[in-house]
C-alpha cells in the first residue's frame, strides 16, 4: 500500500542500465536461486499489483502467495460470461478454447521469464524489457496497449454493475426490472453517480484507502461462482432442472464461425496474470526458474478448472436458455441473470458486487494514468511543439485524463449494446497485445539462440492472435 500513489506529481523514473546478456546453455532449466541487486519495478506494474491481488491471508514472497496474486487478476465478472460464451461455441469447442487460451498465455508469460533469464542481472520488470528488447518504441506499444487495456477493461466493469445496479433498484421497488421502464436520462444518472463516487477515491492521497478493494472484488466474485454452481447441483438438478439431452441442450460444437470469432476474445480476456508476472516474480523469497514456473502453471490449472466448472455446470443446467433472463423474458446480460431475483443469497452479492467494483475503478485507473505519461514521455514530438514536460508538470493532469477516460468509459458502454462484445474487445485489442502478442515479439527478439522449430512456433502464434483480434473485429463492426 505503501507505493500506491501517494506521489501525486509525475516523476520520470531514471533508466535502467541495460543488463548485460547472458547465453545460458539451458535457461529454461534454470534451477539455481537467482541472487541478484535488487532492480526497481516499473511504477505501473508496482502499482497494479498493489491494486490487484493483495495477500492478507498468505505470506508473501511463498508459492500459494504467487498463485493466488496471478489467480486474482485473471478472475472477475468476466467469468459470468463464459457460460454464455460456451453456449454460442458449442459445449466442446467452447472448453477446447478454453483450455487452448489458458495453455496460451501460460507460454506467452514464460516466454517473458525466458526473456528476462538472458540477462544477467535478470530483468524484473515488463516495461524494462520491452524497452531493452525495442527501445522506447517496445516501451510507448507497452504503455499504449497497457493503458487501452486499463481504460476498455473500466468500461466493461462500469457496464456490468451499472446494469446490475439498475435492475436491482427496479426490482426492490417495483418488483419487475427492463429497459422499458427506466429512461435513458435516469440510465446515464447511474453512471454519473458511480464515476462521481470512484473519482473521489482517483486522488493519491485517498487511493491508500483501496488497497484491499481488489481483494474484496475476488472474494464476492469466488462467492458468486461457488454459490451459484451450488445452486445449480443442488437446487436445480435434484429438481430435474437440467439440460443434460433435452431439447435445449447446448450443441457440442457451432457450424459457424462467426461464433467462433466473436467469442474467443472474450476467453482471452480472462487469463490476464501477464499483468502482475514481474511483480509476483521479484516478490519471491527464491526467484528460480522452477519456482516462477510453478506459479505460473499452477495459476493457469486453477484459473482453467474454475472458469471450466462455472461454464461447464452452468450450460448443464440450463442449455441454450444460459443467456435468457426468466424474470424479464429478455436476454440475460451475463449469466447472474439465469437466477430469479428472489433467489436473496445470489441479489445481495450482486449488489456487494456493484460497490467492490465500483471501487475498484480507481485502483485500474492509477496504473492506467502512468501508463499514459509513459507513452506521452517517450511519444516524438517536434521540438518546436514540445508540450510534453509542460503538460506533465501541470497539478491536474492526471485529474484531466481521469475525466477523459470516464467520458470516454461511457461512450464505450453506449457504442457496444452486448457485453461479450465489450469484454471481447478488450480481450482482443488489449489483452490480446499486452499478454499474447508483446512477450511473444520480445521474446523472438532477446532469444535468437533457442531452437528454430521454438521460434517458428512463437512467429505463428503472434499470426493466430492477429487472425483472431482482426476476425472479432470484422465480426462486431462490418
Amino acid at each position: 500500500a505503501e507505493y500506491m500513489g501517494l506521489n501525486r506529481t509525475f516523476c520520470s523514473p531514471p533508466l535502467l542500465p541495460v543488463p548485460e546478456m547472458v547465453h545460458s546453455t539451458n535457461p529454461e532449466r534454470l534451477t539455481e536461486p537467482i541472487l541478484t541487486e535488487e532492480l526497481n519495478v516499473s511504477d505501473t506494474e508496482s502499482n497494479f499489483h498493489g491494486g490487484h491481488g493483495g495477500t492478507i491471508f498468505l505470506k508473501a514472497g511463498r508459492l500459494p502467495a504467487a498463485v493466488y496474486t496471478l489467480c486474482s487478476i485473471s478472475l472477475g465478472v468476466g467469468v459470468f460470461l463464459l457460460p454464455l460464451v460456451m453456449k454460442s461455441m458449442g459445449l466442446i469447442t467452447g472448453t477446447i478454447a478454453l483450455l487452448v487460451f489458458g495453455w496460451w498465455a501460460y507460454w506467452c508469460q514464460m516466454q517473458l521469464i525466458d526473456a528476462s533469464l538472458k540477462f544477467q542481472p535478470p530483468i524484473y520488470s515488463y516495461e524494462d524489457l520491452a524497452e531493452t528488447a525495442f527501445g522506447s518504441f517496445g516501451k510507448a506499444a507497452l504503455a499504449f496497449f497497457m493503458a487501452f487495456n486499463l481504460l476498455v477493461g473500466n468500461a466493461a466493469h462500469m457496464k456490468t454493475v451499472v446494469h446490475l445496479l439498475r435492475d436491482l433498484l427496479q426490482w426492490f421497488v417495483s418488483g419487475e426490472y427492463g429497459d422499458s421502464s427506466f429512461s435513458r436520462t435516469k440510465f446515464m444518472a447511474l453512471y454519473v453517480i458511480l464515476l462521481l463516487i470512484a473519482l473521489a477515491f482517483c486522488t493519491g492521497s485517498r487511493l491508500n484507502a483501496l488497497r484491499h478493494a481488489s481483494s474484496a472484488s475476488v472474494s464476492v466474485v469466488l462467492i458468486l461462482c461457488v454459490w451459484c454452481t451450488g445452486e445449480c447441483m443442488f437446487w436445480y438438478w435434484p429438481k430435474g432442472q437440467h439440460e443434460f439431452s433435452s431439447h435445449h441442450a447446448v450443441s457440442l460444437a457451432s457450424g459457424n464461425w462467426r461464433d467462433y470469432a466473436a467469442n474467443l476474445p472474450a476467453i482471452a480476456f480472462t487469463f490476464s496474470g501477464t499483468f502482475c508476472l514481474f511483480p509476483v516474480f521479484k516478490e519471491l523469497e527464491v526467484r528460480s526458474y522452477e519456482n516462477i514456473h510453478s506459479a505460473v502453471f499452477w495459476s493457469t490449472v486453477v484459473c482453467c478448472l474454475g472458469y471450466l466448472i462455472v461454464s461447464v455446470i452452468g450450460v448443464l443446467t440450463f442449455g441454450d436458455r444460459v443467456d435468457h433472463d426468466p424474470f424479464a423474458d429478455k436476454s440475460a446480460l451475463n449469466y447472474l441473470y439465469v437466477f430469479p431475483p428472489d433467489h436473496y443469497v445470489i441479489t445481495c452479492l450482486c449488489f456487494v458486487l456493484v460497490i467492490t467494483i465500483t471501487l475498484l475503478y480507481p485502483v485500474i485507473n492509477f496504473p492506467m494514468l502512468q501508463s499514459i505519461e509513459k507513452f506521452v514521455e517517450v511519444f516524438p514530438v517536434p521540438a518546436s511543439l514540445d508540450f510534453k514536460t509542460a503538460f506533465l508538470e501541470w497539478r491536474y493532469h492526471r485529474f484531466l485524463l481521469t475525466v477523459l477516460g470516464m467520458v470516454f468509459v461511457v461512450f464505450l458502454d453506449l457504442v457496444f449494446s452486448n457485453l461479450v462484445e465489450l469484454f471481447g474487445f478488450c480481450g482482443g485489442w488489449g489483452v490480446g497485445f499486452v499478454v499474447y502478442i508483446i512477450p511473444s515479439c520480445i521474446y523472438l527478439k532477446v532469444c535468437k539462440d533457442d531452437p528454430f522449430l521454438k521460434r517458428a512456433a512463437v512467429f505463428v502464434s503472434i499470426c493466430a492472435m492477429l487472425v483472431v483480434i482482426i476476425s472479432f473485429t470484422y465480426v462486431t463492426f462490418a
